[in-house]
């Protein structure tokens, strides 16, 4: 149609410039023409269906559904939510699954994830050697591979980017607190789960920054599970003696209730061994408040599923994204409570609205 209408106007032209007596009468009708062109043209565009978003299918591995995984995955479907409702290129869709803190079932889902073609894929491993098998699999598949929270080993497979805080830092920021705040203090660690490639990281920047006259005379993991942590400190309680030790370094929240307990249950709490911890969950940051912790380094892993999400999207749509993005931790004792980073679900989209990467 409006092929026609436009050869028209040629025609109604050609005829115009024919004589002069009949300008004005051509005008009007080429003036018809044009404008009915453009009504067609209005219509057309009104009518034409709006093309289809491209949908992209995020694999996402949780290590467990203890309360820091429960909660990232929690605000990374909050996330997804928001870009499906606010994005009109492309939606998300997001794929979980648990892996029961066992390798063989990670890497098991990895291969399923490949199977099913997905775009994309997130592990949040429970052991770092697997993540490495999972990135090399993911490089032969040509699926971008994404570690959070926790670290690959070293080897050939590529991760297309880990996100998750500076492991070493968090430690020796805890590790500082002591050394200004507890310079005689001896140290006992209630460790998280080994070979993952995190206790080894915390430990490491926890060392470095103790006082000179600060010493770490036990420690033994307890998988990050409040139970286990629970039996491990009545086991170092039932032969304890004043000066054994007076600082318990709880690695997480889970840890730092099962520590708490055991403490309070046998009445030295405090009097003489303080508590110091990880995470800023409710529950540890609460304990801070009320004197049971001395402090607790804050990170907040539903922040972390923000900035997880937005470079997960970024690599989706052809952008290139470091190899590694830090998420941010601070200290918070009984006098900086404004310094805590909160677990609300919420902060994941927060983070996937204002945080930039480098």
């Amino acid at each position: 149609m409006k092929k026609i209408l436009l050869w028209l106007i040629v025609v109604l032209l050609i005829g115009c410039m024919s004589s002069v007596f009949v300008l004005s009468g051509c005008k009007e009708a080429v003036e018809e023409v044009v404008e009915e062109v453009i009504e067609e043209e209005a219509v057309e565009e009104e009518t034409e269906e709006p093309a289809e978003k491209v949908v992209y299918e995020i694999g996402y591995i949780q290590c467990s559904s203890d309360a820091y995984y429960q909660m990232q995955a929690d605000a990374a479907v909050l996330v997804a939510d928001y870009i499906n409702e606010n994005v009109d290129d492309f939606d998300v869709e997001m794929i979980f699954v648990i892996s029961e803190s066992k390798p063989e079932r990670e890497l098991s889902h990895i291969e399923d994830f490949i199977a099913q073609d997905v775009d994309a894929i997130i592990d949040f491993t429970f052991a770092a050697e697997t993540a490495q098998r999972g990135a090399q699999l993911c490089n032969d598949a040509d699926i971008p591979f994404f570690v959070v929270g926790s670290t690959a080993a070293d080897g050939p497979g590529k991760v297309t980017s880990t996100i998750k805080g500076d492991f070493v830092i968090m430690g020796g920021m805890i590790g500082k607190y002591i050394a200004d705040n507890y310079p005689d203090a001896k140290i006992a660690i209630v460790e998280g789960a080994l070979g993952q490639g995190i206790v080894e990281l915390f430990e490491e920047g926890f060392e470095e920054n103790l006082g000179a006259d600060n010493e770490i005379v036990l420690k033994t993991p307890a998988d990050w599970n409040a139970e286990k942590a629970q039996n491990i400190m009545t086991d170092w309680l039932a032969n304890w003696e004043p000066g054994d030790f007076d600082m318990v370094y709880a690695m997480n929240a889970d840890i730092y209730l099962g520590v708490v307990r055991a403490l309070e249950d046998s009445g030295k709490l405090n009097d003489p061994i303080k508590i110091i911890t990880h995470n800023g969950r409710p529950e540890d940051f609460e304990g801070v408040m009320e004197g049971k912790a001395v402090a607790t380094n804050s990170n907040s892993p539903t922040y972390e599923a923000g900035v997880l999400m937005k470079v997960v999207v970024k690599v989706l749509q052809g952008e290139t994204v470091p190899g590694l993005v830090i998420t941010p931790s601070t200290m918070v004792d009984k006098d900086t409570p404004e310094n805590l980073l909160g677990w609300e679900t919420d902060k994941g989209v927060t983070a996937y609205k204002e945080y930039v990467i480098e």
